[in-house]
């Protein structure tokens, strides 16, 4: 599967690459672990990886979460990417920001609450203990200046899957347990499992956040609302070659492909078990 999506991203590369000259535009990469693997994971990438990743990005303009949604309202064009990270892991402090830190590379992490309580952890990793960042962890992380915390919900549910006030309830409490916790403003929202309606993106709006990511590929051009941002995920079959394809757009039309194809899974789970709890 991964040499089909390698040739079929070599075809269409020279393509993206004059579509990216054309329509240029910033682009947000989407981790979420960084650790040592004895498995494959989709979720995980390697330190080894990552390092050889953060080698490739450091020739090209990194900037924070913060700069790309700025640049994006004021219309400047200068190709930048941003790095993100989802639901809060302990090894996003303990393996990726040493790496970070080595290159000078800003990024934001989104957190789950409960997680950082300790009340619910990601069904992915519910057998492995300590997984996620804790309350002390996530102050020191906050007060680091690579570092944005940002918020991805209370308990990490399907938002479009919730009625209107659960959904508020998410968004709002989410990022006023932050606040209360951090002393900072929370000021980006991460939507769990990339699954939200027109409703979410408005009550993200009404609470105060100044944008928002989804988990659709693509770069972020002119005109694009700050509450549907575009992310591009990396994985550790990402070689510098890959991620300099995935950089130029080469994945896009395939991920594109694949992600209607989950949100049309998301729609038929909808359907058969009505609200859901957490999810992958």
């Amino acid at each position: 599967m991964i040499v089909h999506r390698r040739l079929i991203a070599s075809v269409l590369r020279p393509a993206a690459r004059v579509l990216d000259r054309v329509n240029p535009g910033h682009r947000v990469l989407m981790y979420h672990r960084v650790r040592a693997l004895s498995e494959r994971d989709q979720l995980s990438v390697s330190p080894q990886r990552f390092a050889e990743q953060l080698e490739c990005l450091s020739a090209r303009r990194v900037v924070g979460l913060d700069t790309v949604l700025r640049e994006l309202q004021t219309g400047i064009m200068d190709p930048a990417v941003a790095l993100t990270f989802d639901d809060g892991y302990a090894d996003n402090l303990t393996s990726a920001l040493p790496l970070l830190e080595r290159h000078n590379i800003p990024a934001t992490i989104f957190v789950v609450t409960e997680f950082c309580d300790g009340a619910h952890r990601h069904p992915r990793y519910r057998s492995e203990p300590d997984v996620h960042l804790n309350w002390e962890q996530v102050r020191h992380l906050a007060a680091h200046p690579l570092i944005e915390i940002g918020s991805h919900t209370v308990t990490h549910p399907l938002l479009a899957n919730l009625d209107d006030e659960a959904a508020r309830r998410e968004i709002v409490d989410s990022r006023r347990q932050l606040e209360d916790r951090l002393d900072r403003p929370v000021r980006f929202f991460c939507y769990p499992s990339g699954n939200f309606s027109v409703r979410d993106t408005r009550l993200v709006a009404a609470a105060g956040y100044q944008g928002a990511v989804t988990v659709h590929p693509g770069r972020n051009g002119r005109g694009i609302s700050p509450f549907l941002v575009n992310r591009t995920e990396v994985t550790d079959d990402d070689r510098s070659d890959d991620l300099r394809a995935k950089l130029d757009g080469a994945y896009d039309l395939p991920h594109t492909i694949l992600h209607w194809r989950r949100l049309w899974q998301f729609r038929r789970l909808r359907r058969r078990r009505g609200p859901a709890a957490n999810s992958d």
